[in-house]
Protein backbone atom coordinates (compact mmCIF):
# COMPACT_ATOMS: atom_id res chain seq x y z
CA UNK A 1 0.00 0.00 0.00
CA UNK A 2 1.34 3.55 -1.19
CA UNK A 3 1.43 6.45 1.45
CA UNK A 4 -0.62 9.62 1.12
CA UNK A 5 1.49 12.07 2.19
CA UNK A 6 3.63 13.71 -0.60
CA UNK A 7 6.60 16.56 -1.40
CA UNK A 8 4.80 19.85 -2.41
CA UNK A 9 5.79 20.56 -6.48
CA UNK A 10 8.40 23.90 -5.93
CA UNK A 11 5.84 25.61 -7.53
CA UNK A 12 2.79 25.11 -5.65
CA UNK A 13 5.03 25.61 -2.45
CA UNK A 14 6.45 29.10 -3.13
CA UNK A 15 3.01 30.00 -4.06
CA UNK A 16 1.31 28.94 -1.07
CA UNK A 17 4.66 30.62 0.93
CA UNK A 18 4.00 33.72 -1.01
CA UNK A 19 0.44 33.71 -0.27
CA UNK A 20 1.12 34.27 3.24
CA UNK A 21 3.05 37.42 3.04
CA UNK A 22 1.16 38.98 -0.40
CA UNK A 23 -2.18 38.78 -0.46
CA UNK A 24 -3.24 42.20 -1.90
CA UNK A 25 -1.42 45.17 -4.09
CA UNK A 26 -1.73 46.89 -0.35
CA UNK A 27 0.42 44.28 1.05
CA UNK A 28 3.05 44.03 -2.22
CA UNK A 29 3.26 48.13 -1.84
CA UNK A 30 4.19 47.62 2.27
CA UNK A 31 6.84 45.33 1.37
CA UNK A 32 8.18 47.85 -1.27
CA UNK A 33 7.61 50.93 1.24
CA UNK A 34 9.78 49.16 3.56
CA UNK A 35 12.57 48.22 1.64
CA UNK A 36 13.14 51.90 -0.14
CA UNK A 37 12.73 53.09 3.76
CA UNK A 38 15.42 50.45 5.18
CA UNK A 39 17.54 51.24 1.96
CA UNK A 40 18.38 55.17 3.67
CA UNK A 41 15.79 56.67 0.99
CA UNK A 42 14.76 59.97 1.64
CA UNK A 43 12.50 60.54 -1.40
CA UNK A 44 9.90 57.85 -2.12
CA UNK A 45 7.41 58.13 -5.35
CA UNK A 46 4.51 55.54 -5.29
CA UNK A 47 2.10 54.68 -8.26
CA UNK A 48 -0.38 52.21 -9.14
CA UNK A 49 -3.06 51.41 -11.74
CA UNK A 50 -5.95 49.69 -11.09
CA UNK A 51 -5.84 49.67 -7.60
CA UNK A 52 -2.27 47.92 -7.86
CA UNK A 53 -3.63 44.95 -9.59
CA UNK A 54 -1.93 46.28 -12.93
CA UNK A 55 0.29 48.00 -11.97
CA UNK A 56 2.52 49.62 -8.82
CA UNK A 57 5.64 51.19 -9.12
CA UNK A 58 7.81 52.57 -5.97
CA UNK A 59 10.82 54.62 -6.99
CA UNK A 60 13.74 55.80 -3.78
CA UNK A 61 16.88 57.32 -4.04
CA UNK A 62 18.43 55.00 -1.32
CA UNK A 63 21.40 52.92 -1.36
CA UNK A 64 20.27 51.19 -4.76
CA UNK A 65 21.44 47.69 -5.29
CA UNK A 66 24.59 45.85 -7.68
CA UNK A 67 24.33 43.76 -9.94
CA UNK A 68 25.14 40.39 -7.61
CA UNK A 69 22.61 41.83 -5.20
CA UNK A 70 20.09 42.55 -7.37
CA UNK A 71 20.72 38.47 -8.80
CA UNK A 72 19.94 38.01 -5.14
CA UNK A 73 17.37 39.78 -4.21
CA UNK A 74 14.59 38.06 -5.55
CA UNK A 75 15.95 34.52 -4.25
CA UNK A 76 14.60 32.94 -1.14
CA UNK A 77 15.79 34.23 2.16
CA UNK A 78 17.83 36.51 0.38
CA UNK A 79 18.66 39.66 3.31
CA UNK A 80 20.97 42.02 4.38
CA UNK A 81 19.62 42.93 7.66
CA UNK A 82 19.94 39.62 9.99
CA UNK A 83 22.39 36.92 9.03
CA UNK A 84 22.43 34.89 12.77
CA UNK A 85 19.36 34.19 14.45
CA UNK A 86 19.78 35.49 17.24
CA UNK A 87 19.96 39.33 14.67
CA UNK A 88 16.56 39.35 14.29
CA UNK A 89 15.75 40.66 18.53
CA UNK A 90 18.23 43.37 17.00
CA UNK A 91 16.89 44.55 13.75
CA UNK A 92 15.77 48.04 13.64
CA UNK A 93 14.91 47.42 9.95
CA UNK A 94 11.30 47.34 8.67
CA UNK A 95 12.04 44.32 6.67
CA UNK A 96 14.57 41.56 8.22
CA UNK A 97 13.11 37.87 6.62
CA UNK A 98 14.20 38.11 3.09
CA UNK A 99 10.38 36.82 1.85
CA UNK A 100 9.14 39.91 0.25
CA UNK A 101 10.67 40.60 -3.12
CA UNK A 102 10.86 36.70 -3.84
CA UNK A 103 7.01 36.15 -2.67
CA UNK A 104 6.01 39.11 -5.13
CA UNK A 105 8.39 37.74 -7.87
CA UNK A 106 6.04 34.01 -7.38
CA UNK A 107 3.25 35.95 -8.55
CA UNK A 108 3.46 38.78 -10.49
CA UNK A 109 5.81 40.38 -13.55
CA UNK A 110 8.46 41.87 -11.62
CA UNK A 111 11.10 44.74 -12.66
CA UNK A 112 13.61 45.98 -10.59
CA UNK A 113 16.04 49.26 -12.19
CA UNK A 114 18.65 49.75 -9.64
CA UNK A 115 22.23 51.96 -9.60
CA UNK A 116 24.36 52.18 -6.31
CA UNK A 117 25.06 55.68 -4.80
CA UNK A 118 28.57 57.05 -6.25
CA UNK A 119 28.37 54.71 -9.31
CA UNK A 120 28.05 54.73 -12.77
CA UNK A 121 26.56 51.53 -13.66
CA UNK A 122 22.87 50.87 -13.32
CA UNK A 123 21.18 47.28 -13.95
CA UNK A 124 17.56 45.68 -14.96
CA UNK A 125 16.14 43.29 -13.49
CA UNK A 126 13.60 41.26 -15.27
CA UNK A 127 10.98 38.43 -13.60
CA UNK A 128 8.03 36.38 -14.46
CA UNK A 129 6.79 33.63 -12.34
CA UNK A 130 8.57 29.99 -12.55
CA UNK A 131 11.22 31.28 -14.75
CA UNK A 132 15.23 32.02 -13.65
CA UNK A 133 15.60 36.69 -14.01
CA UNK A 134 17.15 37.92 -16.95
CA UNK A 135 19.45 40.66 -15.49
CA UNK A 136 20.85 43.83 -17.90
CA UNK A 137 23.11 46.51 -18.25
CA UNK A 138 20.61 49.83 -17.78
CA UNK A 139 21.05 53.73 -17.69
CA UNK A 140 18.95 54.52 -14.56
CA UNK A 141 19.25 56.84 -11.42
CA UNK A 142 21.51 56.24 -7.97
CA UNK A 143 18.43 54.27 -6.08
CA UNK A 144 16.02 52.12 -6.99
CA UNK A 145 12.29 51.72 -8.79
CA UNK A 146 10.56 48.48 -8.33
CA UNK A 147 7.41 47.88 -10.72
CA UNK A 148 5.06 45.12 -10.29
CA UNK A 149 2.59 44.16 -13.10
CA UNK A 150 0.00 42.03 -13.33
CA UNK A 151 -0.36 40.67 -9.72
CA UNK A 152 -1.96 37.04 -9.34
CA UNK A 153 -2.74 36.91 -13.16
CA UNK A 154 -0.75 33.61 -13.44
CA UNK A 155 -2.52 32.48 -9.68
CA UNK A 156 -6.46 32.48 -10.33
CA UNK A 157 -7.12 31.01 -7.09
CA UNK A 158 -5.86 33.90 -5.50
CA UNK A 159 -7.04 36.71 -8.08
CA UNK A 160 -10.91 36.12 -7.53
CA UNK A 161 -10.45 37.25 -3.76
CA UNK A 162 -9.28 40.29 -4.98
CA UNK A 163 -11.71 43.47 -4.31
CA UNK A 164 -13.06 46.10 -7.26
CA UNK A 165 -10.26 48.53 -8.17
CA UNK A 166 -11.36 51.23 -6.15
CA UNK A 167 -11.46 49.27 -3.15
CA UNK A 168 -7.70 48.26 -3.45
CA UNK A 169 -6.77 51.39 -4.17
CA UNK A 170 -8.45 52.67 -1.36
CA UNK A 171 -6.74 49.77 0.59
CA UNK A 172 -3.63 51.32 -1.12
CA UNK A 173 -3.64 54.40 -0.04
CA UNK A 174 -4.21 53.19 3.58
CA UNK A 175 -0.64 51.94 3.43
CA UNK A 176 0.97 54.80 2.29
CA UNK A 177 -0.48 56.70 4.63
CA UNK A 178 0.42 54.34 7.38
CA UNK A 179 4.43 54.66 6.65
CA UNK A 180 3.93 58.40 5.96
CA UNK A 181 2.59 59.36 9.62
CA UNK A 182 5.33 57.04 10.96
CA UNK A 183 8.14 58.70 8.88
CA UNK A 184 7.28 62.29 8.85
CA UNK A 185 11.30 63.22 7.95
CA UNK A 186 10.83 61.49 4.54
CA UNK A 187 9.07 62.66 1.14
CA UNK A 188 6.20 60.55 0.36
CA UNK A 189 5.01 61.09 -3.02
CA UNK A 190 1.58 59.10 -4.06
CA UNK A 191 0.29 58.77 -7.81
CA UNK A 192 -3.11 57.37 -8.84
CA UNK A 193 -5.60 57.57 -11.81
CA UNK A 194 -7.87 59.65 -9.61
CA UNK A 195 -5.39 61.83 -7.74
CA UNK A 196 -2.20 62.71 -6.57
CA UNK A 197 -0.19 64.08 -3.19
CA UNK A 198 3.17 65.10 -2.02
CA UNK A 199 4.03 64.91 1.66
CA UNK A 200 7.20 67.20 2.69
CA UNK A 201 9.04 66.47 5.25
CA UNK A 202 7.73 68.01 8.77
CA UNK A 203 6.73 67.49 12.03
CA UNK A 204 4.35 64.26 12.88
CA UNK A 205 1.62 66.81 13.63
CA UNK A 206 2.23 68.35 9.98
CA UNK A 207 1.80 64.63 9.11
CA UNK A 208 -0.89 64.09 10.40
CA UNK A 209 -2.94 67.43 9.54
CA UNK A 210 -1.90 66.22 5.41
CA UNK A 211 -2.91 62.81 5.71
CA UNK A 212 -6.40 63.76 7.44
CA UNK A 213 -7.93 66.98 5.77
CA UNK A 214 -10.80 66.52 8.65
CA UNK A 215 -8.03 67.35 11.09
CA UNK A 216 -6.06 69.72 9.44
CA UNK A 217 -7.98 72.96 11.40
CA UNK A 218 -8.04 71.40 14.59
CA UNK A 219 -5.54 72.23 17.34
CA UNK A 220 -3.27 68.91 17.71
CA UNK A 221 -0.61 69.29 20.80
CA UNK A 222 2.23 67.22 21.35
CA UNK A 223 3.09 64.89 24.69
CA UNK A 224 6.84 63.07 25.04
CA UNK A 225 8.43 60.23 27.60
CA UNK A 226 11.94 59.48 27.46
CA UNK A 227 12.59 56.07 29.92
CA UNK A 228 15.28 53.04 29.26
CA UNK A 229 14.85 51.81 26.37
CA UNK A 230 11.27 53.84 25.90
CA UNK A 231 10.29 56.53 24.03
CA UNK A 232 6.78 57.80 23.73
CA UNK A 233 5.40 60.50 21.81
CA UNK A 234 1.69 61.16 21.51
CA UNK A 235 -0.23 63.44 19.08
CA UNK A 236 -3.77 64.51 19.78
CA UNK A 237 -6.47 66.74 19.17
CA UNK A 238 -8.11 69.06 21.05
CA UNK A 239 -10.68 67.14 22.95
CA UNK A 240 -14.05 69.73 20.97
CA UNK A 241 -12.40 67.33 18.15
CA UNK A 242 -13.76 63.94 18.81
CA UNK A 243 -15.18 61.01 16.41
CA UNK A 244 -18.05 58.34 16.55
CA UNK A 245 -15.55 56.05 15.16
CA UNK A 246 -11.81 54.54 16.44
CA UNK A 247 -10.47 55.67 13.26
CA UNK A 248 -7.99 58.39 14.86
CA UNK A 249 -6.67 56.40 17.35
CA UNK A 250 -3.77 54.67 15.89
CA UNK A 251 -0.58 53.17 17.57
CA UNK A 252 2.82 52.73 16.31
CA UNK A 253 5.27 50.74 17.53
CA UNK A 254 8.97 50.60 16.13
CA UNK A 255 7.31 52.82 13.14
CA UNK A 256 4.50 50.01 12.22
CA UNK A 257 1.07 50.44 12.64
CA UNK A 258 -0.05 48.03 14.80
CA UNK A 259 -3.57 46.79 17.09
CA UNK A 260 -2.08 46.72 20.11
CA UNK A 261 -5.03 46.57 21.92
CA UNK A 262 -3.31 46.99 25.95
CA UNK A 263 -2.14 50.56 24.67
CA UNK A 264 -5.48 50.88 22.49
CA UNK A 265 -7.80 50.93 25.23
CA UNK A 266 -5.43 52.69 27.63
CA UNK A 267 -5.48 55.57 25.56
CA UNK A 268 -9.57 55.01 25.63
CA UNK A 269 -9.79 54.88 28.78
CA UNK A 270 -7.48 58.43 29.41
CA UNK A 271 -9.59 60.29 26.97
CA UNK A 272 -13.15 58.71 28.22
CA UNK A 273 -12.60 61.29 31.31
CA UNK A 274 -12.97 64.20 29.11
CA UNK A 275 -15.21 63.07 26.39
CA UNK A 276 -19.16 63.10 25.87
CA UNK A 277 -20.18 59.64 25.97
CA UNK A 278 -19.75 57.48 23.08
CA UNK A 279 -17.24 59.60 21.63
CA UNK A 280 -13.69 58.75 21.20
CA UNK A 281 -10.72 60.85 21.08
CA UNK A 282 -7.98 61.57 18.29
CA UNK A 283 -4.97 60.75 19.18
CA UNK A 284 -2.15 58.84 18.11
CA UNK A 285 0.64 57.02 19.38
CA UNK A 286 4.25 56.39 18.53
CA UNK A 287 6.02 54.20 20.58
CA UNK A 288 9.96 53.33 20.27
CA UNK A 289 11.55 50.39 21.94
CA UNK A 290 14.51 48.25 22.07
CA UNK A 291 13.66 46.12 19.44
CA UNK A 292 14.59 43.14 21.70
CA UNK A 293 11.25 44.08 23.67
CA UNK A 294 9.03 43.79 20.84
CA UNK A 295 8.88 40.77 18.68
CA UNK A 296 7.23 41.77 15.18
CA UNK A 297 7.67 37.84 14.11
CA UNK A 298 4.21 36.45 15.10
CA UNK A 299 2.82 37.56 11.95
CA UNK A 300 3.60 36.63 8.26
CA UNK A 301 2.97 40.11 7.28
CA UNK A 302 4.73 41.58 10.71
CA UNK A 303 1.37 43.35 11.28
CA UNK A 304 1.22 42.40 15.22
CA UNK A 305 3.42 42.84 17.45
CA UNK A 306 3.94 41.01 21.43
CA UNK A 307 5.47 43.18 23.97
CA UNK A 308 7.95 41.31 26.13
CA UNK A 309 7.54 44.63 28.70
CA UNK A 310 3.93 45.05 28.29
CA UNK A 311 2.95 46.16 31.97
CA UNK A 312 5.81 49.01 32.02
CA UNK A 313 4.98 50.01 28.35
CA UNK A 314 1.42 50.39 29.50
CA UNK A 315 2.46 52.20 32.99
CA UNK A 316 4.87 54.68 31.20
CA UNK A 317 1.91 55.41 28.46
CA UNK A 318 -0.64 55.79 31.44
CA UNK A 319 1.58 58.24 33.16
CA UNK A 320 2.16 60.30 30.16
CA UNK A 321 -1.15 60.67 29.21
CA UNK A 322 -2.73 61.31 32.84
CA UNK A 323 -0.42 64.11 33.59
CA UNK A 324 -0.55 65.55 30.05
CA UNK A 325 -4.75 65.58 29.72
CA UNK A 326 -5.11 66.51 33.66
CA UNK A 327 -2.58 69.63 32.96
CA UNK A 328 -4.37 71.00 29.47
CA UNK A 329 -7.98 70.66 30.77
CA UNK A 330 -8.59 70.28 34.81
CA UNK A 331 -9.51 72.81 36.75
CA UNK A 332 -9.71 75.87 34.27
CA UNK A 333 -12.79 78.34 34.60
CA UNK A 334 -15.43 78.76 31.99
CA UNK A 335 -15.04 81.72 29.54
CA UNK A 336 -18.20 83.11 30.49
CA UNK A 337 -18.80 86.97 31.18
CA UNK A 338 -18.66 88.72 34.15
CA UNK A 339 -22.53 89.48 34.22
CA UNK A 340 -22.94 85.25 34.46
CA UNK A 341 -19.74 84.51 36.31
CA UNK A 342 -21.83 82.76 39.38
CA UNK A 343 -23.93 80.88 36.63
CA UNK A 344 -23.80 77.25 37.65
CA UNK A 345 -24.59 74.19 35.87
CA UNK A 346 -27.82 72.77 37.25
CA UNK A 347 -26.82 69.93 39.76
CA UNK A 348 -28.90 66.94 37.86
CA UNK A 349 -25.87 67.19 34.80
CA UNK A 350 -23.11 67.10 38.13
CA UNK A 351 -22.83 63.53 37.27
CA UNK A 352 -18.87 62.94 38.90
CA UNK A 353 -17.71 66.47 40.30
CA UNK A 354 -14.35 63.99 40.75
CA UNK A 355 -13.88 64.18 37.25
CA UNK A 356 -11.91 67.35 35.65
CA UNK A 357 -13.99 70.08 34.63
CA UNK A 358 -13.47 70.96 30.68
CA UNK A 359 -12.01 74.09 29.05
CA UNK A 360 -12.55 74.74 25.27
CA UNK A 361 -11.79 78.49 25.44
CA UNK A 362 -8.61 78.09 23.54
CA UNK A 363 -10.15 75.40 20.74
CA UNK A 364 -10.65 76.63 17.60
CA UNK A 365 -14.11 75.08 17.63
CA UNK A 366 -15.39 77.42 20.41
CA UNK A 367 -13.30 80.30 18.87
CA UNK A 368 -15.59 80.20 15.34
CA UNK A 369 -18.45 79.84 18.23
CA UNK A 370 -17.71 82.70 20.05
CA UNK A 371 -17.03 84.96 16.34
CA UNK A 372 -19.89 84.01 15.17
CA UNK A 373 -22.30 84.55 17.88
CA UNK A 374 -20.49 87.45 18.82
CA UNK A 375 -21.93 89.97 21.54
CA UNK A 376 -25.50 88.64 21.00
CA UNK A 377 -24.82 85.71 23.16
CA UNK A 378 -21.54 87.35 25.60
CA UNK A 379 -22.59 83.98 28.34
CA UNK A 380 -22.25 81.10 25.73
CA UNK A 381 -19.99 78.36 26.45
CA UNK A 382 -19.17 75.26 24.32
CA UNK A 383 -17.84 73.85 27.75
CA UNK A 384 -21.30 73.88 28.81
CA UNK A 385 -22.92 72.06 26.03
CA UNK A 386 -19.42 69.81 26.45
CA UNK A 387 -19.87 68.67 30.04
CA UNK A 388 -23.67 67.88 29.75
CA UNK A 389 -23.09 65.67 27.23
CA UNK A 390 -20.34 64.20 28.67
CA UNK A 391 -22.74 63.43 31.93
CA UNK A 392 -24.65 61.44 30.07
CA UNK A 393 -27.43 60.83 32.24
CA UNK A 394 -29.73 62.01 35.41
CA UNK A 395 -28.94 60.44 38.51
CA UNK A 396 -31.02 57.48 39.34
CA UNK A 397 -32.78 59.03 41.94
CA UNK A 398 -33.81 61.82 40.29
CA UNK A 399 -35.70 59.48 37.69
CA UNK A 400 -37.41 57.56 40.61
CA UNK A 401 -38.80 60.77 41.61
CA UNK A 402 -39.81 62.04 38.05
CA UNK A 403 -42.06 58.64 37.86
CA UNK A 404 -43.63 58.61 41.60
CA UNK A 405 -44.63 61.84 40.51
CA UNK A 406 -45.88 61.42 37.21
CA UNK A 407 -50.13 61.28 37.82
CA UNK A 408 -50.64 64.61 36.32
CA UNK A 409 -48.62 64.45 33.18
CA UNK A 410 -46.10 66.31 31.49
CA UNK A 411 -47.24 69.69 29.78
CA UNK A 412 -46.15 70.09 26.27
CA UNK A 413 -45.01 73.64 25.70
CA UNK A 414 -44.05 73.09 21.82
CA UNK A 415 -41.02 72.89 19.30
CA UNK A 416 -37.65 74.21 19.93
CA UNK A 417 -34.99 74.64 17.51
CA UNK A 418 -34.16 71.53 15.33
CA UNK A 419 -34.92 68.13 16.92
CA UNK A 420 -35.66 69.84 20.54
CA UNK A 421 -39.24 69.21 22.39
CA UNK A 422 -39.79 71.43 25.39
CA UNK A 423 -42.11 70.59 28.35
CA UNK A 424 -42.98 71.11 31.74
CA UNK A 425 -43.37 68.43 34.39
CA UNK A 426 -43.32 68.67 38.41
CA UNK A 427 -42.08 72.40 38.19
CA UNK A 428 -39.10 71.38 36.10
CA UNK A 429 -38.25 72.53 32.57
CA UNK A 430 -37.39 69.89 30.36
CA UNK A 431 -35.44 69.96 26.73
CA UNK A 432 -35.93 66.82 24.72
CA UNK A 433 -33.88 65.24 21.95
CA UNK A 434 -36.35 63.71 19.54
CA UNK A 435 -34.12 61.80 17.49
CA UNK A 436 -32.02 60.67 20.68
CA UNK A 437 -35.41 59.66 22.61
CA UNK A 438 -37.10 57.81 19.13
CA UNK A 439 -33.70 56.07 18.69
CA UNK A 440 -33.35 54.44 22.73
CA UNK A 441 -37.00 53.67 22.20
CA UNK A 442 -36.71 51.61 18.80
CA UNK A 443 -33.25 50.21 20.07
CA UNK A 444 -34.80 48.70 23.50
CA UNK A 445 -37.99 47.07 21.33
CA UNK A 446 -35.15 45.92 18.73
CA UNK A 447 -33.60 44.06 21.62
CA UNK A 448 -36.93 42.87 23.96
CA UNK A 449 -38.26 40.39 21.97
CA UNK A 450 -37.95 38.71 18.60
CA UNK A 451 -38.89 41.15 15.83
CA UNK A 452 -41.49 40.25 12.26
CA UNK A 453 -40.13 40.30 9.39
CA UNK A 454 -41.40 41.69 6.32
CA UNK A 455 -40.72 39.53 2.95
CA UNK A 456 -39.47 41.76 -0.21
CA UNK A 457 -40.84 41.06 -3.04
CA UNK A 458 -37.19 40.51 -5.24
CA UNK A 459 -34.37 39.32 -3.12
CA UNK A 460 -31.93 41.86 -2.27
CA UNK A 461 -28.10 40.94 -3.13
CA UNK A 462 -25.41 41.74 -1.04
CA UNK A 463 -21.81 41.92 -1.67
CA UNK A 464 -19.78 41.26 2.21
CA UNK A 465 -16.57 41.29 0.44
CA UNK A 466 -14.03 41.17 2.98
CA UNK A 467 -16.60 40.94 6.05
CA UNK A 468 -18.33 37.54 4.68
CA UNK A 469 -17.37 36.44 8.27
CA UNK A 470 -19.17 38.96 10.06
CA UNK A 471 -22.36 37.99 8.60
CA UNK A 472 -21.89 34.06 9.08
CA UNK A 473 -20.96 35.15 13.16
CA UNK A 474 -24.10 37.67 13.31
CA UNK A 475 -26.64 35.31 11.49
CA UNK A 476 -28.88 34.87 15.17
CA UNK A 477 -28.90 38.35 15.78
CA UNK A 478 -30.34 39.24 12.36
CA UNK A 479 -32.62 36.67 12.43
CA UNK A 480 -33.98 37.64 16.20
CA UNK A 481 -34.13 41.47 14.59
CA UNK A 482 -35.89 39.98 11.44
CA UNK A 483 -33.96 39.75 9.06
CA UNK A 484 -33.71 36.60 6.79
CA UNK A 485 -31.04 35.97 5.13
CA UNK A 486 -29.87 33.01 2.48
CA UNK A 487 -26.52 31.76 0.92
CA UNK A 488 -25.87 30.21 -2.30
CA UNK A 489 -22.78 29.47 -3.27
CA UNK A 490 -20.98 32.56 -2.79
CA UNK A 491 -23.93 34.89 -3.04
CA UNK A 492 -26.14 36.32 0.05
CA UNK A 493 -29.32 37.23 -0.45
CA UNK A 494 -31.78 39.13 1.99
CA UNK A 495 -35.29 37.60 1.37
CA UNK A 496 -36.93 39.55 4.39
CA UNK A 497 -36.40 42.50 6.81
CA UNK A 498 -37.58 43.46 10.29
CA UNK A 499 -41.00 44.93 9.88
CA UNK A 500 -40.51 47.87 12.61
CA UNK A 501 -37.99 49.95 9.97
CA UNK A 502 -38.87 47.83 6.62
CA UNK A 503 -37.61 50.71 4.57
CA UNK A 504 -34.33 51.70 6.77
CA UNK A 505 -33.32 47.94 7.25
CA UNK A 506 -31.28 47.49 4.10
CA UNK A 507 -29.48 50.66 4.20
CA UNK A 508 -28.54 49.91 7.93
CA UNK A 509 -27.77 46.12 6.86
CA UNK A 510 -25.27 47.44 4.46
CA UNK A 511 -23.75 49.82 6.53
CA UNK A 512 -23.18 47.74 9.57
CA UNK A 513 -21.78 44.94 7.40
CA UNK A 514 -19.10 47.29 5.86
CA UNK A 515 -18.34 48.90 9.02
CA UNK A 516 -18.73 46.38 11.81
CA UNK A 517 -17.86 47.16 15.10
CA UNK A 518 -15.77 44.46 17.57
CA UNK A 519 -16.44 46.47 20.40
CA UNK A 520 -20.29 45.40 20.45
CA UNK A 521 -22.18 42.33 20.17
CA UNK A 522 -23.53 41.78 16.83
CA UNK A 523 -27.20 42.08 18.19
CA UNK A 524 -26.80 45.76 19.70
CA UNK A 525 -24.39 46.63 16.68
CA UNK A 526 -27.14 46.09 14.02
CA UNK A 527 -30.27 47.03 16.68
CA UNK A 528 -28.89 50.68 16.95
CA UNK A 529 -27.52 50.64 13.19
CA UNK A 530 -31.16 50.32 11.93
CA UNK A 531 -32.48 52.05 15.46
CA UNK A 532 -30.77 55.52 14.39
CA UNK A 533 -31.95 55.03 10.59
CA UNK A 534 -35.74 54.37 11.78
CA UNK A 535 -35.88 57.58 14.21
CA UNK A 536 -37.49 60.49 13.51
CA UNK A 537 -34.90 62.97 12.67
CA UNK A 538 -33.64 66.90 12.49
CA UNK A 539 -36.45 68.26 10.78
CA UNK A 540 -38.92 65.91 11.27
CA UNK A 541 -42.03 67.99 12.61
CA UNK A 542 -44.25 65.85 14.75
CA UNK A 543 -47.63 66.81 15.88
CA UNK A 544 -48.45 67.34 19.34
CA UNK A 545 -50.09 64.28 20.08
CA UNK A 546 -47.05 62.31 18.42
CA UNK A 547 -45.04 64.55 20.69
CA UNK A 548 -46.89 63.99 23.80
CA UNK A 549 -46.78 59.90 23.27
CA UNK A 550 -43.07 60.28 22.61
CA UNK A 551 -42.06 62.13 26.00
CA UNK A 552 -44.16 59.75 27.84
CA UNK A 553 -42.63 57.03 26.51
CA UNK A 554 -39.22 58.55 26.71
CA UNK A 555 -39.91 59.51 30.65
CA UNK A 556 -40.45 55.87 31.12
CA UNK A 557 -37.14 54.72 29.82
CA UNK A 558 -34.98 53.11 32.17
CA UNK A 559 -31.61 54.28 30.55
CA UNK A 560 -32.26 58.01 29.32
CA UNK A 561 -29.67 57.83 27.00
CA UNK A 562 -29.75 57.14 22.91
CA UNK A 563 -27.65 53.88 21.66
CA UNK A 564 -24.38 56.11 21.46
CA UNK A 565 -24.32 57.31 24.84
CA UNK A 566 -26.13 60.77 23.95
CA UNK A 567 -28.44 62.14 26.75
CA UNK A 568 -32.19 61.82 25.77
CA UNK A 569 -32.79 65.04 27.76
CA UNK A 570 -31.91 67.74 29.60
CA UNK A 571 -33.30 69.57 32.68
CA UNK A 572 -33.70 72.31 34.81
CA UNK A 573 -35.73 72.94 38.16
CA UNK A 574 -37.08 76.47 39.10
CA UNK A 575 -34.71 77.32 41.32
CA UNK A 576 -31.80 76.97 38.72
CA UNK A 577 -33.90 79.16 36.25
CA UNK A 578 -34.43 81.76 38.71
CA UNK A 579 -30.55 81.74 39.71
CA UNK A 580 -29.58 81.93 35.53
CA UNK A 581 -31.57 85.20 35.49
CA UNK A 582 -30.65 86.64 38.88
CA UNK A 583 -33.82 86.56 40.31
CA UNK A 584 -34.33 86.73 44.14
CA UNK A 585 -37.42 84.94 45.73
CA UNK A 586 -38.60 86.04 48.79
Amino acid sequence: MMGVIRILPQETSRRIAAGEVIDRPASALRELLDNAIDADARDIAISIAQGGIEEITVTDNGFGMTKEDLELSVLEHATSKIYEPDDILKARTLGFRGEALASIAAVSRLEIASRPRGSNEGWLLRSVPLQPPAIDAFPCKEGTRVTVRGLFESYPARKQFLKRPQSEALLCRTTFIERALSHPHLTFRWQSANDAEVFLPGTHAERIARCYPDLAHAPLFDAVSEAQGLHIHIVYADISVYRRDRKYIQVFVNRRKVPEWGVLSLVEYEFAKYLPGGAHACAFLFLEIDPGLADFNIHPAKKEVRLKNAQEVHAAIHALLSSELKARYSGSTQDLSARFSDMQEPEFFAADRSQPQLNFAASAFAETRRQEWGARWPSFSEAQNQKRAASNSLPADFWQKIRANNENGPRYIGRGPGPFLLFELDGILFIMDQHAAHERILYDRLKAKEGISQSLLVPYLIDPEDNEHFLEEAAQALEFIGYRISKEESAWAVEAVPAIAASQALEALVEWLHQPSVESTPLDSIAAALACKAAVKDGDILDQAAAERLIAEALALKEPRCPHGRPVLIAFPREKLDAMFGRTLA
